[in-house]
């Protein structure tokens, strides 16, 4: 079974032995470790989509949100004509 490491530990935590030249052409990939790596994979693909976000509000370029729309002003009716400015 081939398993894959980053330096010398196994992604999956078992010990690492260097594959034959027949297993690693032939051979089966370790399940755990094919699994961290999907694992790791998503996680970093959500958490750049954080990361992103925070560095566009922190730069100041984030849209400002206009609500102005939302104040009631004199209107107490429940329908969408009674909350209409014109």
């Amino acid at each position: 079974m081939i398993h894959f490491r980053i330096r010398d530990d196994t992604l999956c935590g078992a010990e690492y032995t260097e594959p034959s030249k027949k297993a690693a052409k032939d051979g089966r990939l370790c399940d755990d470790c094919v699994n961290m790596m999907w694992k790791e994979q998503y996680r970093r693909n959500t958490l750049m989509a954080y990361i992103r976000k925070a560095r566009v509000i922190a730069k100041g370029d984030a849209v400002s949100i206009d609500d102005s729309h939302l104040e009631r002003g004199n209107a107490e009716g429940l329908y969408l004509k009674d909350y209409l400015t014109t």
